[in-house]
């Protein structure tokens, strides 16, 4: 053999394994396809299988106690514990059979969307679909699988044993290259709420099946929707809304503590763990008709104990060290904060529906004489004030129902006077904000011709009573304490409602107050009138000449400037909830344009209240949405403000202790180019009222927490001496004309302005700042603000003057910090949990 010869015959040698290893190759590759084909299906497989056991299930006659929406369908809770979710599915790539039911109700498939063939088990017996369970077993529904080798295989007997699908004698592939193109049985699913039926429609024959909804037992955890995340050691309160609860048995991992009440669950986690694991808590619930639901709270404990925060202000706060400059804002809102207002059919008050007193929704009349029959019938007696029809009771006791529908309480031609309902126990309530609207349609006129913003309410609700001497204060007392001393406690004891006040125009006071600024001419309120504080308070107990708050001090109180306590008069327990208020705005609001602008519509405002509420409540194209006037501890949450832009949005108005929280604020306007009624050309979608939810006048403790406002927006402050306004972990624009205020009642903001991770969408500086913020302006009479609190200032990138006269403590400029809510942080810190009504605002 020659060389040449020699040297092909090695090279032949050389290929023959690199083919074989190339073949090898190849059938690996197609395993692994095959693998990855069939594995691809499975998902779709299972979600198959789950849709046809649960509507053998619903076939069979078992009742649907709840309805929750998924990814492209349902998931049914059926009557005896067991829960299924139904689909409508997608495109897969693959075949999958389609089923029916025959109409001797047997299961049927088909691999080509024309012939059917009848399933049958391994020993031939046809599967029926509509189980006839003899034994009181479980129902056995046919279930699908892919082979390893990629055929489709049906399973009988539960999952014990599986057989081929057979086509003409031949096993039908799973992997073939057409679609029916859907993993479900279903090709739409509707769930009417209104009808409490959900209606199946099958791929296969278009067949309908309906099934009724029993909607009213149940018990949903508001806020537990998702995973929660729990520290060791951590307790949790959560708003429970049930129904038609007979008994809940919890049934939570070791280590838990669950507790659970008609209105609230209570979990406290462990305290040690080796290890981050994922936990369900599960309730069952059963109804009086024997009905079982099972509700799951997922939770992921952590390894590690809560850590407060890591932003210096706040370890100043909770270590009580000199620099501390925060006050406890904590006790803002109903009840303090520390449980959410009734479910007002617990209350045990009278419902009058509006209807039954001659209201028609949706016919364009007007209901403003249904709605005073309506008072008539509560046993409210009718009075005339000066600017207001008045109609009275000591406590109605009574929820004022709107049913679904549009009803006008301020028509064309008839008179218009605000409605001032004067009475404690009263509840306001619609079918649902989206369901329910009280219009404005006509709008109101300035009360005095040269102030355009002075237009009345629709509707007041108010104690018309002001404030009288008690006693005075005989010693100082220290801001963030909780004690007075008195000349005499004569009239006051534990429980009372009460105002600590000072009004005096000393030149040394006014002077200590501006510190570190100065009064200017202008300034002629606090100048004339003097420093003016209200500050509403409940008294916990009485001893000697001590009278003890609840609440703490949020002003430093010398006893030489003349400070009072003066008898409240108010009303409490007042509430409105799920409904909308709407008026007619016009489109291109301009900040003080004309009467038009600045108060046409303005449906209401809650004046003299304690420990009252708004929630769930919209406002489209009003003038301004509400007012809290003269009380304390107000709530009002979960509303939104849109359509047409106005004038302001929710307010503190000399107020104690208020709570606006979860305001989505994005009406509609042009950008204000000025605070004198100049706009621009551009309509701003989501610009937000010229003035978003802040504080005016007296008002003390404000808490504006997780607010979203406009992008052409800020919080308002509205002079005439507010004090102690917490803006928490809100979001929108930061514009710095929209405080608000007379020149003449400046500043706009006095001291413990707390800003606190604020989430700017868009900043703007006046002209004459030199690129740096600044809070009190000496070019500028409307612009005068005392050095705020500035921390985790973050979004829109800004820079603050950070001089003391314009800033008292600025941290973490750029980005946020822990904790991210100080109000939270706060009630936390002083009751050792989230109340559960802010938990379910989260």
């Amino acid at each position: 053999m020659n060389i040449r010869h020699l040297l092909l015959w090695c090279i032949c040698c050389l290929l023959v394994p690199l083919h074989s290893c190339n073949d090898v190759d190849d059938l690996q590759t197609q395993a692994n396809l095959l693998k990855e084909r069939v594995t691809a299906l499975e998902k779709s497989v299972e979600q198959m299988n789950e849709s046809v056991s649960g509507l053998q299930y619903l076939l069979s006659g078992t009742s649907i106690v709840g309805v929750t929406a998924i990814d492209r369908g349902y998931k049914l809770e059926l009557a005896d514990g067991q829960s299924f979710n139904i689909i409508a599915g997608e495109n897969v790539g693959g075949l999958l059979p389609l089923m029916k039911i025959s109409d001797e109700g047997y299961w049927m498939y088909s691999v080509d969307g024309t012939n059917y063939i009848r399933m049958n088990d391994r020993n031939g017996k046809p599967l029926n679909a509509y189980p006839v369970n003899e034994n009181g077993g479980p129902i056995i529904s046919p279930q699908m699988r892919v082979s390893a080798d990629g055929y489709w295989q049906v399973s009988g007997d539960g999952g014990k044993t599986y057989d081929f699908l057979m086509n003409g004698g031949n096993k039908v592939s799973a992997l073939a290259d057409i679609s029916l193109g859907m993993n479900s049985i279903f090709s739409n699913i509707v769930y009417n709420k209104d009808k409490s039926e959900i209606v199946l429609t099958m791929k296969a024959g278009g067949q309908q099946y309906t099934f009724s909804v029993i909607d009213n037992f149940f018990l949903n955890v508001v806020g537990a929707e998702s995973e929660q995340v729990f520290f060791l050691s951590e307790t949790r309160k959560y708003m429970v809304e049930q129904s038609e609860v007979q008994e809940a048995t919890i049934q939570a991992p070791e280590g838990w503590k669950v507790a659970l009440s008609e209105t609230e669950l209570s979990i406290t986690s462990p305290d040690v763990t080796d290890m981050e694991k994922q936990e369900n808590i599960n309730i069952v619930i059963t109804s009086p008709k024997n009905y079982i639901r099972v509700v799951t709270v997922q939770a992921k404990l952590l390894t590690t104990k809560y850590t407060p925060g890591t932003s210096q202000v706040w370890k100043d706060y909770i270590g009580k060290t000199a620099d501390n400059v925060l006050l406890d804002f904590s006790f803002a809102g109903y009840k303090h904060g520390e449980v959410a207002p009734p479910d007002v059919y617990t209350l045990g008050y009278k419902v009058y529906n509006i209807m039954s007193y001659g209201a028609v929704p949706n016919d364009g009349k007007s209901d403003r004489d249904a709605f005073i029959r309506l008072l008539e019938a509560m046993g409210a007696t009718r009075g005339q004030d000066a600017d207001a029809i008045r109609y009275q009771m000591n406590s109605a006791k009574a929820i004022i129902y709107f049913p679904e529908g549009e009803f006008i309480l301020q028509g064309t031609g008839e008179n218009n006077m605000p409605l001032r309902l004067t009475m404690n126990d009263l509840i306001i309530k619609g079918a649902g904000r989206d369901k329910t609207t009280i219009k404005m349609d006509v709008q109101n006129e300035p009360a005095r011709p040269n102030e355009m913003w002075s237009a009345p309410v629709m509707l007041e609700l108010k104690h018309n009573s002001g404030l009288t001497d008690l006693t005075t204060v005989t010693a100082d007392a220290v801001k963030s304490t909780f004690s007075v001393e008195v000349a005499s406690t004569a009239g006051i004891k534990a429980g009372n409602w009460v105002c600590l006040s000072l009004v005096n125009n000393a030149p040394a006071l006014i002077e200590q107050e501006l510190a570190p600024h100065t009064v200017t001419a202008g300034m002629t309120n606090i100048k004339d009138k003097g420093v003016q504080i209200y500050d509403y308070h409940q008294v916990k107990s009485v001893s000697g000449n001590k009278v003890t708050f609840v609440e703490p001090l949020m002003h430093g109180v010398e006893a030489k400037w003349g400070w009072k306590i003066q008898k409240y008069p108010h009303y409490e327990n007042i509430g409105i909830e799920d409904l909308t208020f709407a008026g007619n705005a016009k489109a291109d609001f301009a900040h003080h344009a004309s009467a038009a602008d600045d108060g046409a519509y303005k449906p209401l405002n809650l004046n003299r209240l304690t420990n009252s509420w708004m929630r769930r409540v919209d406002f489209i194209s009003v003038s301004e949405a509400a007012s809290v006037v003269n009380s304390a501890n107000v709530s009002v949450y979960d509303v939104h403000i849109g359509g047409n832009r106005g004038h302001s949005a929710i307010r503190s108005q000399a107020s104690s202790r208020v709570f606006i929280g979860k305001v989505i604020d994005d009406s509609n306007g042009y950008e204000a180019i000025n605070s004198s009624g100049q706009i621009g050309s551009i309509l701003i979608t989501g610009a937000g009222q010229y003035h978003a939810c802040g504080v005016s006048k007296q008002s003390m403790g404000a808490v504006i927490w997780n607010v979203h406002w406009g992008l052409d927006a800020c919080f308002e402050s509205h002079a005439t001496q507010p004090r102690a306004t917490l803006i928490d972990q809100c979001k929108g624009g930061f514009m710095p004309w929209r405080q608000g205020g007379d020149d003449d009642q400046m500043p706009n903001h006095l001291d413990d302005l707390i800003i606190w991770n604020m989430d700017a969408t868009n900043v703007k500086y006046n002209n004459s700042w030199n690129n740096k913020f600044i809070w009190w302006d000496s070019a500028n009479k409307w612009w005068k603000n005392l050095p705020p609190v500035i921390v985790g200032f973050h979004g829109a990138s800004i820079t603050f003057d950070e001089s003391p006269e314009q800033i008292k403590r600025l941290e973490s400029n750029g980005s946020s910090v822990t904790p991210y809510s100080l109000y939270e942080a706060q009630l936390r810190e002083r009751l050792g949990y989230v109340p559960a009504w802010l938990n379910s605002l989260k």
